[in-house]
């Protein structure tokens, strides 16, 4: 799951300039170094980090170029809400500033500095997204074909649960998968073979993002790993598994693929 670092700033370039008086010479500013000097914005802003956790702050930093704007306050507003302040400070002697958000709800807000002494300047707006690990196996899955929701299961002598149990039946497809509507950025899990399984049995656990698979590893019993998958804001996760044979039998050993105590790190428009 990954920031913003603005600030643009002038650059003067000089030029000779021929005055009437032969041998006499001066410098100025080009027209385009004048253009970037007045784009550059009264306060710049930037962000620690894009992606933070629920409980934990959001940091904001930047800089004011009037030596009369003595105070900022941080603005927070997010969809169908007006701007809010956050937090005032002081600027320091150098004319930067740093201000600290506490968040307390996982969902998408903007962020933008206006001046709180001095004249009115205001900053460009970042965007910040608050997410916070959620139970998968408390949201709505839109299919669940050789998976089972269960509120314990055995890897190797230790109890995990919840957790999601595929089954190695007469399944066409053995596909467990959410609408997750591009608002997450991770998965974490303990994925691997539940006791139940025959003792030579091997099985392929896949974790998929928009059906792509952006893990994929083979287990055999007793075998597990505690993993967090990053993911791509996908509309759709979904978890898959195939039975292996390594062994070519007429018949492959029965596995019990398991995703114990599955979690989607997300956020909210």
């Amino acid at each position: 799951m990954r920031l913003l670092t603005a600030g643009p700033s002038a650059l003067l370039l000089t030029a000779a300039v021929t005055l009437a008086t032969p041998a006499v010479a001066t410098t100025s500013e080009t027209p385009s170094a004048v253009r970037a000097t007045a784009a550059a914005p009264a306060i710049s802003i930037a962000v620690k980090s894009t992606v933070v956790e629920k409980g934990k702050k959001v940091v904001v930093t930047g800089a004011v170029t009037s030596k009369k704007v003595t105070k900022v306050t941080l603005q927070q507003k997010r969809a169908g809400s007006k701007w809010k302040a956050q937090a005032t400070v002081k600027v320091k002697a150098d004319g930067t500033y740093r201000v600290k958000d506490k968040t307390t709800t996982a969902v998408l807000r903007k962020y933008r500095v206006v001046s709180a002494a001095g004249p009115k300047k205001k900053s460009a707006k970042v965007t910040v997204g608050v997410y916070e690990w959620k139970d998968l196996t408390k949201l709505k899955t839109r299919t669940i074909s050789g998976w089972s929701v269960e509120k314990s299961v055995q890897i190797n002598a230790t109890a995990y649960g919840p957790a999601l149990v595929g089954y190695n039946w007469s399944y066409a497809t053995r596909l467990v998968d959410y609408n997750v509507n591009r608002n997450c950025v991770a998965l974490r899990a303990r994925l691997g073979l539940g006791d139940n399984s025959d003792a030579t049995a091997q099985a392929t656990i896949s974790v998929l993002s928009d059906d792509a698979a952006v893990y994929s590893k083979a287990f055999r019993l007793t075998q597990s790993e505690l993993v967090t998958v990053p993911l791509s804001s996908p509309f759709r996760l979904g978890l898959s598994f195939t039975v292996d044979n390594p062994g070519n039998l007429p018949t492959a050993p029965n596995p019990v693929p398991v995703a114990a105590d599955p979690e989607v790190f997300c956020t909210s428009a």
